[in-house]
């Protein structure tokens, strides 16, 4: 079991991990950052992470990036068991979660229109209450994976190793964020999405192929749900037609969502150089095969061959049950 109570952090080991140049925002997501790794770092210890996978921009920070990526505030998660349903297992992680103390981190759980947010307070913060949100989804469609956290220098001051935790297949987490954007624009999921494919070493790993099938799939099922077992991806938005080309060059800098795009990175790139660099870095979308190309119209007649294809997919997670 881990050991949480020989953590040494000094106002010097946080101000050392704030982005230079970020100010006030940078140190609070700075803060944040420190007491995710903990919490993550508990949760795969007792047990609780073993039916759970991160996913998000956290995600992609802890695993992929480190220094590199931006700062991501939220903690979304899947929940890796057909017979467990979203909102169960968040009630296993409130209860857990609400009240723990690790190290100088305090943690409590509130809730607001509907939504779940973790609170964070320590000496760091004047014991102000930082929130994260805390967000579920349901079954991930290829099998998760354990990664290990990229090493920090501020890792050294938790006084045990960090354990690798269950996390969704960058395939998937790329192929939510591109389906996300094919409805609004946030600047988050774009600065992401670059920042991947402009790290050869990572991008030389992605299955493009697969990458591709997940984005059409994942759009359709945003359209209009789908069930497996005791399962339910519940529509997220009214249908969606995805054009690959229309994805890549019908997107203006007054379209994107700024949020966050501060504490992006420093100094943060602008809206127009985040959208030159979707074009270049996937224009690979524009592959469609046939199959895909039908899917990508978002017609509800078409379930049968989204059915079939989700069947299909590596791992075998989706091959009965749908409907």
């Amino acid at each position: 079991m881990i050991q949480f109570d020989n953590i040494k952090l000094t106002e010097g080991h946080i101000a050392r991990h704030i982005p230079t140049g970020s100010g006030a925002p940078g140190r609070e997501a700075a803060i944040i950052d420190i007491a995710q790794d903990l919490l993550l770092a508990y949760l795969e210890d007792s047990g609780l992470m073993d039916m759970v996978a991160l996913k998000g921009g956290t995600a992609i920070r802890k695993f992929y990036a480190g220094r590199e990526g931006r700062f991501s505030l939220d903690l979304d998660f899947s929940i890796d068991d057909k017979d467990v349903s979203s909102e169960d297992k968040a009630f296993d992680f409130i209860s857990e979660i609400d009240g723990l103390k690790l190290g100088p981190f305090t943690y409590s759980i509130s809730e607001r229109r509907s939504k779940w947010y973790i609170g964070l307070s320590s000496i760091y913060n004047g014991n102000e209450i930082f929130k994260t949100k805390l967000d579920f989804a349901s079954f991930p469609w290829l099998k998760p994976i354990k990664k290990g956290i990229v090493e920090l220098p501020i890792h050294k001051q938790y006084g045990f190793e960090l354990p690798d935790i269950h996390t969704v297949r960058l395939e998937e987490n790329m192929a939510e964020k591109i389906a996300r954007l094919n409805r609004t624009s946030t600047a988050r999921d774009m600065y992401d999405l670059n920042w991947i494919m402009e790290n050869k070493q990572i991008a030389d790993t992605i299955d493009k192929n697969l990458l591709r099938r997940l984005v059409v799939l994942k759009i359709w099922v945003d359209s209009f749900g789908m069930h497996c077992g005791n399962v339910f991806w519940r529509p997220a938005h009214s249908p969606s037609v995805f054009i690959p080309e229309k994805w890549l060059n019908d997107r203006k800098p007054k379209d994107v969502d700024a949020e966050d795009i501060g504490t992006l990175a420093v100094p943060a790139p602008t809206s127009e150089e985040m959208i030159e660099k979707l074009k270049y870095n996937f224009e690979f979308l524009t592959d469609l095969n046939d199959d895909e190309k039908i899917v990508a119209l978002s017609n509800q007649k078409d379930r049968g061959l989204v059915i079939h294809m989700l069947m299909e997919l590596p791992d075998g997670r989706l091959e009965s049950g749908l409907y």
